[in-house]
């Protein structure tokens, strides 16, 4: 057992088993009242603890800010001998596609609109000027706040494995606070269990916002109506290439599909630009800059005190708190990644990097999308109102070459689902196994067949929205615990940068 599965942590695996178990259970048995149950509490929390989100992600931004650009930032994720493992254009590809995956093009047309018809603050809805605010707040979504989560949390399970040659575990994040006592605390091995479940809960959930935009692609491109026969199939397809990407390991599936998403994604973004009102896309992009810097503190930390109107739950609250639901994930796989790395590049990387990356990304595709609808080009908002997955493809509906473009974009779609997906099945396999950096094909195997099985019977209970918010209502007690990863990485570095002994692997 032990040579095909490896060394697991049994507690970590049967308890996580149980839990995913249960939940798929309730989704089947009485998924409206599992639904509703968990919308009252995504609900309460949003109104009860949307301060303090606002309040811990800007915490974090700082934070990163600090150890990246201080004298701090000459650390070294590992001895100093050790070289980074992949290149710089690998590690941002994986980091990219692993940390966004297919939310990037799903939201790409779709949230600009939705800011733009009901814009919160700064102008009317549906005017000319709500359209750069519309843009500058779907940057605020995608930018340096979410990427300052996995900045913090990657470090912190990073720093001790690569540092002290402790497990890469998301528990072990604690050895700053707690020292060797992590290897025998029941804290370490709750905190990886939440891990897991966060993981698995926002996989599913992607899964299942991927097989909406497939069936949209299927019905643009190839006239084939969806069915839930053909949803089945659509997901088999997923499961059986991510499960193949993630066997295949790092240095040859997930890095060459992680890769090639980056360069398509690339190519429709030039494609758009060039065919669309460039100009126009232009000024919206160096505008949404502007906008955005201008307004980074009012945005940050608008908490509608006033009206109360909901829409920060719905949005900005709503965001941090599935960044932070995503953080053990994306942040345990970056940190798998990053060996060799100095702080400086990491923070540079993970931060900063992304964030021009999303500006431009909204600037053009969004500004498109709001162009084509104050143009009365094509009816995009109706559209997305009556299915979302339609919002890119509609849009290049307007363009030359539109087929083909479309074909490019469902291919692209497909790969960042799958490199999304084996990378939760890789991160999983590693907690699994205590933090095995390499961990055996069969773990990693049984956990991908898991996490699609779910998002099969979910997708057919009418449970994934459920599922969605088990994620983003488990993000509270991982806010706390993000609180602590910080505090505890806190410590590591001031402890190094000091002087003190360390071992280094």
């Amino acid at each position: 057992m032990k040579k095909l599965f490896g060394v697991l942590d049994h507690t970590v695996f049967w308890i996580t088993a149980a839990i995913v178990l249960v939940l798929a259970v309730l989704g089947i048995v009485i998924p409206e009242g599992f639904e509703s149950a968990l919308a009252f509490l995504q609900n309460w929390i949003s109104q009860s603890f949307g301060w303090f989100y606002l309040l811990l992600v800007a915490v974090l931004i700082g934070f990163s800010i600090w150890v990246g650009f201080s004298k701090l930032g000459s650390l070294k994720l590992g001895s100093l001998d050790d070289k980074p493992e992949y290149s710089t254009f690998a590690w941002i590809s994986m980091l990219f596609s692993a940390g966004i995956g297919v939310g990037f093009i799903f939201w790409g047309v779709a949230e600009p609109l939705w800011h733009y018809m009901q814009t919160p603050y700064l102008a009317a809805p549906g005017t000319p000027e709500a359209a750069p605010v519309a843009l500058q707040i779907s940057v605020l979504h995608w930018g340096l706040h979410g990427w300052a989560v996995y900045v913090v949390v990657g470090l912190a399970i990073a720093y001790p494995a690569f540092r002290y040659g402790k497990p890469l575990t998301v528990g072990w994040s604690l050895y700053g606070l707690m020292g060797d006592r992590v290897q025998t605390s029941p804290w370490r091995k709750v905190i990886d269990i939440f891990a897991v479940i966060a993981t698995v809960a926002g996989i599913s959930t992607t899964l299942g916002m991927g097989v909406i935009s497939f069936s949209y692609g299927l019905k643009h491109l190839f006239g084939v109506t969806s069915t839930p026969a053909i949803s089945a199939l659509i997901l088999l397809v997923i499961i059986a290439a991510y499960i193949l990407s993630a066997v295949s390991g790092i240095k040859r599936g997930i890095k060459y599909l992680s890769m090639l998403n980056v360069w398509l994604g690339i190519g429709v973004c030039a494609f758009i630009l060039l065919f669309g009102p460039t100009r126009r896309l232009l000024d919206m992009t160096v505008t949404t800059i502007g906008n955005y810097l201008q307004n980074f503190l009012f945005m940050s930390f608008w908490s509608d005190p006033v009206k109360q109107s909901g829409w920060l739950g719905w949005w900005t609250v709503f965001y941090w708190a599935w960044w932070i639901a995503w953080g053990p994930f994306v942040g345990g796989f970056v940190a798998r990644i990053s060996k060799g790395r100095t702080l400086r590049e990491y923070v540079g990387g993970v931060l900063l990097i992304p964030m021009v990356m999303t500006i431009i990304w909204f600037g053009i595709v969004g500004g498109a999308s709001l162009d084509a609808e104050m143009t009365g080009k094509v009816a995009l908002w109706e559209a997305i109102q009556a299915d979302e997955g339609a919002g890119i493809y509609m849009l290049l509906s307007t363009m030359p070459l539109a087929k083909i473009m479309s074909f490019v974009v469902f291919v692209n779609m497909f790969f960042f689902i799958v490199t999304s997906a084996d990378s939760a099945s890789f991160f999983v396999a590693m907690l699994m196994q205590k933090g095995e950096l390499e961990p055996k094909i069969l773990t990693k195997l049984t956990w991908g067949i898991l996490i699609g099985v779910l998002a099969i019977v979910l997708l057919f209970s009418g449970g994934l929205n459920a599922l969605k918010t088990v994620s983003v209502v488990g993000a509270l007690p991982f806010a706390f615990v993000t609180i602590l990863m910080m505090i505890s990485l806190i410590r590591m570095l001031l402890k190094d940068k000091g002087g003190s002994k360390q071992k280094q692997m």
